[in-house]
C-alpha cells in the first residue's frame, strides 16, 4: 500500500529526503493554504502535516475521505480542530519533545547572561567603552535555584544547575518524593521556595493556579536580591508587580523569553530597564530543534500510518469510527472528572482508583482510566498530556493507579466512578451521560447530585439552614455574577450541604474572600472546565 501525505509549510530537508527514501510514501508540498482551499485538496490524502499557519477545520475534516492522521510540526493545536478529528477517526499528534534541549540550553543562556550582564557589556563595548567595573557579575557556584515545575525541561534544567555547583529546589505538587530523590534536589512548598532561592526559573504550565504566580504577594516572600529567569509561559507573571520590584531592586535582575501578550508592545516598561534581558521567544528556535521537529513529525505520522505507534497522540487512537463515537462523550466526561480532582483535592493525589459499569463502557476502562489520568494532569503540568503520555507521567510523579471493583456508586446503566486519595484525605466522584451525551456528575463523596460539569463553576461545602441558597445568590447578584446553574446535595435535613454553581463570569478572589466569610460557608473552591 503507498501511503499519500500533504505537506502544508517548509519541513527541514532532513525531513523531505526521509520522505524521499520511502517505498510506500508519496507527498506534495503545498503552501498557503485556507481552510477552503485545504478542504478541497485533501480528499486524496491518507496524512497531513501542518505548522501553525494553516488552519484544519471541521468542514476539512467533513471532506477528507482518506484522512488518518493529522501531524502538527510542533507543540500548539489551537489550528486544529481536534473534536472533529476524533469523530472521524483521524489521529492527531504533535512534536512536544522536539525543543526540549533548545529550551534548557536558552533557560542556561538567559541565567548566565543576566548573572554576567553579557548584552549590557556588549552594548557598552560597541560604542568604544571599556567599564570593567560596572559589570561586575554574580557566580551561580553554590547558589540556591528553585525551578517551579520538574517536567521534561524542568529536569534538565535541574541537572545543568547541578553541574555548576548549584543547589536545587523544586516545587511541583506532583513531583514524589522517590523522584526528587533520585534527581538529587529538594521538593518544597511554594512559600519556601521563595524564600530560599537566590534564582528562580518558571517551567510550569499556564494555568489558572499558576496564572500571576510571581505577583506582589509572592514576590514579598522572596530573598532581596532574587534573580528570575522564564523561558515558560508569559502569563506566569504578573508584569506590573515585576516592573516595581525590578526599579525597587527587590528583584536584581529577569530573563524572560516570553510574554503576556507577543510581540512585546513598544512601549513595555520592560524596555526601560537595565536590569533585565529579552528575547523573543527564542527558546525553541536553533537549527537543530527545527530539523528535529520535522524528522519527528514524519516518523510519527509513518508509525501511525502503518499502524506501528501512535506516540504524541492527543485524540485517542481508534482506528473504529463507530467504537469512537460511542466512547468519546465518556472519554470527554472522564477528562472533566479527572480535572475536577485534580482541582478539588486539598494536596498532591499520589493514589487512584476506578471503576467503570454499563454495557457502553465496560470493555474500554484502560482509555477511561488514560482519560481521567488526562484531566488529572492537565491542570497542573506544563507538558502537552494526551493519551500517550499520560500514564507515563502519572508513574513519574509517584501516582498509584488501580482499576478495582466495589467503589461506592449509584446505579446508572452507564457510570465511572473514580477514588482519589492524598496524603490525609480521599474523595470519590462518579459521572455518568444522560441521553448519550449530556455529561453529569451524579456522586461527590455522600451526596448525590445533578451537576452539568463544565465552564467555572463554584464548589461550597456548606451548613443547610434557612438562607442559605439565598445568602449565596445575593452575594454574588451584588457583585454582578449570573448564576447559570444551581445544584445543591445534603447528607440529611439541617447536616452538612455540597453545592455546584456554574456562573457566567470569573469570580475574582474578593468575592471568594467574601463568600468564605457567610455563616453558612465552611469552604468554597472555583474549578474551571473547558
Amino acid at each position: 500500500m503507498t501511503y499519500k501525505i500533504l505537506i502544508t509549510d517548509d519541513l527541514s530537508p532532513q525531513s523531505l529526503i526521509k520522505l524521499e527514501e520511502m517505498d510506500d510514501v508519496t507527498f506534495d508540498v503545498v503552501r498557503g493554504l485556507t481552510p477552503e482551499a485545504l478542504a478541497k485538496q485533501i480528499p486524496e490524502y491518507d496524512a497531513l502535516i501542518v505548522y501553525s499557519t494553516v488552519t484544519v477545520t471541521e468542514a476539512v475534516f467533513a471532506a477528507a475521505n482518506k484522512l488518518k492522521v493529522v501531524g502538527r510540526a510542533g507543540v500548539g493545536i489551537d489550528n486544529i480542530d481536534i473534536k472533529a478529528a476524533s469523530m472521524r477517526g483521524v489521529i492527531v499528534m504533535n512534536t512536544p519533545g522536539a525543543n526540549t534541549i533548545a529550551t534548557t540550553e536558552h533557560t542556561m543562556a538567559l541565567m548566565l547572561a543576566m548573572c554576567r550582564h553579557l548584552p549590557q557589556a556588549h552594548t557598552s563595548m560597541k560604542t568604544g567603552e571599556w567599564n570593567r567595573k560596572v559589570f561586575v557579575g554574580r557566580q551561580l557556584y553554590r547558589k540556591t535555584i528553585g525551578i517551579v515545575g520538574m517536567g521534561r525541561i524542568g529536569t534538565r534544567v535541574a541537572r545543568r544547575c547541578q553541574a555548576f555547583g548549584m543547589e536545587v529546589i523544586a516545587y511541583d505538587p506532583y513531583l514524589s518524593d522517590d523522584v526528587a530523590h533520585k534527581l538529587k534536589i529538594k521538593p518544597v512548598d511554594l512559600n519556601d521556595l521563595l524564600s530560599q532561592a537566590d534564582f528562580i526559573s518558571l517551567h510550569a504550565a499556564h494555568t489558572e493556579q499558576t496564572a500571576n504566580l510571581i505577583n506582589r504577594e509572592n514576590i514579598a516572600k522572596m530573598k532581596d536580591g532574587v534573580r528570575i529567569v522564564n523561558a515558560a509561559r508569559g502569563g506566569l507573571i504578573d508584569t506590573d508587580a515585576l516592573v516595581e520590584a525590578l526599579k525597587s531592586g527587590k528583584i536584581a535582575g529577569a530573563a524572560l523569553d516570553v510574554f503576556i501578550e507577543e510581540p512585546l508592545a513598544k512601549d513595555s516598561p520592560l524596555l526601560e530597564l537595565d536590569n533585565v534581558i529579552l528575547t523573543p521567544h527564542l527558546a525553541a528556535s536553533t537549527i537543530e530543534a527545527q530539523r528535529d521537529v520535522g524528522t519527528q513529525v514524519v516518523d510519527q505520522v509513518l508509525d501511525a500510518l502503518r499502524g506501528k505507534d501512535f506516540r504524541n497522540a492527543l485524540n485517542m487512537p481508534i482506528g473504529d469510527v463507530d467504537v469512537l463515537k460511542t466512547l468519546q462523550p465518556y472519554l470527554s466526561v472522564a477528562e472533566k472528572v479527572g480535572s475536577l480532582h485534580a482541582q478539588l483535592a486539598d494536596a498532591a493525589i499520589n493514589r487512584i482508583e476506578i471503576e467503570i459499569k454499563g454495557r457502553e463502557v465496560r470493555d474500554h476502562i484502560k482509555p477511561i482510566t488514560v482519560a481521567i489520568l488526562k484531566g488529572l494532569l492537565s491542570p497542573v503540568l506544563v507538558e502537552t498530556i494526551n493519551y500517550i503520555n499520560a500514564p507515563l507521567l502519572a508513574r513519574k510523579r509517584g501516582i498509584a493507579v488501580s482499576e478495582t471493583q466495589g467503589l461506592p456508586t449509584i446505579e446508572y446503566p452507564n457510570i465511572i466512578s473514580c477514588r482519589v486519595a492524598w496524603d490525609g484525605g480521599e474523595q470519590t466522584m462518579a459521572v455518568t451521560l444522560f441521553n448519550e451525551d449530556e455529561p453529569r456528575l451524579v456522586q461527590m463523596d455522600k451526596y448525590r447530585l445533578d451537576v452539568r460539569p463544565d465552564g467555572v463553576m463554584l464548589v461550597i461545602g456548606g451548613i443547610d439552614i434557612p438562607g442559605f441558597i439565598g445568602h449565596v445568590g445575593t452575594l454574588l447578584g451584588k457583585h454582578n455574577i449570573n448564576i447559570a446553574a444551581f445544584r445543591n446535595g445534603r447528607d440529611k435535613p439541617l447536616g452538612n450541604t455540597l453545592s455546584f454553581l456554574r456562573v457566567d463570569a470569573d469570580v475574582p478572589d474578593s468575592v471568594m474572600d467574601a463568600l468564605r466569610s457567610l455563616d453558612s460557608v465552611v469552604w468554597v473552591k472555583k474549578v474551571i472546565l473547558d
